[in-house]
């Protein structure tokens, strides 16, 4: 397999090992590629054979491929589609950049330093990107987007008193684990590849709300009916981490409600924004968004981790062939169904 980025201004080629059977088919091939090298961070990708697209519903053998033939994955990546990325996650806010990072790889999972070096880059230091970008200003550990006509703010003639603030601030280092609770189940710990515990710096001025999104998006864990316990205590979204008393060294438990009807739900959303997708498109553009692979969603819930059986279960959608619509939403023509990529 040669992995290429079509990008004129920087384009790189690698190769890839890879065994698939003649039965898979194109799309689901294509989702290994990208999750083996992190490049889910740029959607613009294709397959190639001999210099042909394929069709992602199509099967490895019915397009002439043999063992030992050389596929050809492309993805375009570019500068301006992360600098993109990182200003749609800024939006108008200004975040540590610790966080950004952490958001970049909830909402694209993958890191932003796997997207560096996707493009070729030696250096995955979002900080040195970012600082060598006009439209981002860094202000110590902080980030903002700039924009082009924005002034720069004087110095006050004469400094103002400071203005005492009744929340501390400052970092604390805690342990974060995941307990998943599901129905009919026994709530469980999230299993890692190792036993070490988990440390994570937060900032004690920040909400509990924001530091279950910092959490979550860490651990990617897509559901977002979650709690943040301290010991026995349910912790208030509103309340800063101070005022919950989370001190350094803490403990913290993030207790996440997962179900079926989240995650369907979370998929009529995407389905929503679009008329059809194949089953492949749909758990792309799942990892997408919600920053996991729609696998290790299914995984967390205990099912098994193909998506086209989870959805055949779901009464909200509807297979025609190689294209899942909504049920109550409008139907596509067969010939268009059958033309759109699995």
């Amino acid at each position: 397999m040669v992995v290429t980025n079509s990008n004129k201004a920087s384009p790189t080629s690698t190769t890839l090992d890879a065994i698939v059977g003649p039965a898979d088919r194109v799309a689901n091939v294509m989702e290994f590629v990208a999750s083996s090298t992190k490049t889910f961070s740029f959607p613009d990708q294709k397959m190639l054979f001999n210099g042909k697209t394929l069709e992602g519903n199509q099967r490895l053998a019915d397009c002439g491929i043999k063992e030992g033939a050389v596929l050809e994955f492309v993805f375009q990546g570019s500068e301006q589609i992360l600098i993109k990325q990182l200003s749609d996650l800024l939006d108008k806010n200004t975040l540590a950049l610790e966080e950004l990072g952490l958001l970049y790889s909830y909402r694209h999972a993958a890191s932003f330093a796997d997207a560096l070096h996707a493009m070729g880059h030696a250096s995955g230091s979002i900080r040195d990107f970012m600082g060598s970008q006009k439209c981002f200003s860094i202000d110590g550990n902080l980030v903002k987007s700039v924009q082009a006509n924005e002034k720069i703010a004087q110095p006050l003639p004469s400094p103002l008193c400071p203005i005492k603030e009744d929340r501390a601030h400052g970092t604390i280092e805690v342990s974060v684990s995941i307990e998943v609770h599901t129905a009919g189940k026994s709530p469980s710990l999230l299993e890692r590849d190792d036993e070490d515990d988990i440390y994570m710096k937060l900032e004690v001025s920040d909400s509990v709300a924001k530091a279950k999104a910092v959490i979550a998006a860490y651990e990617q864990m897509p559901f977002q009916d979650r709690d943040l316990m301290l010991g026995e205590t349910k912790l208030e979204d509103a309340l800063s981490l101070s005022e919950a008393g989370v001190k350094n060294g803490a403990a913290l438990v993030m207790a996440v409600h997962a179900s079926e009807s989240s995650l369907a739900s979370q998929l009529e959303e995407l389905l929503r924004e679009r008329a059809g997708l194949s089953p492949s498109e749909l758990g792309l553009l799942y990892c997408q968004r919600f920053g996991t692979p729609v696998v290790q969603a299914l995984r967390t819930l205990g099912l098994h981790g193909n998506l086209r059986r989870f959805l055949e279960g779901q009464s909200q959608f509807s297979l025609n062939g190689g294209c899942v619509t909504l049920s109550d939403g409008p139907k596509l023509a067969t010939p268009q169904a059958e033309g759109l990529v699995a």
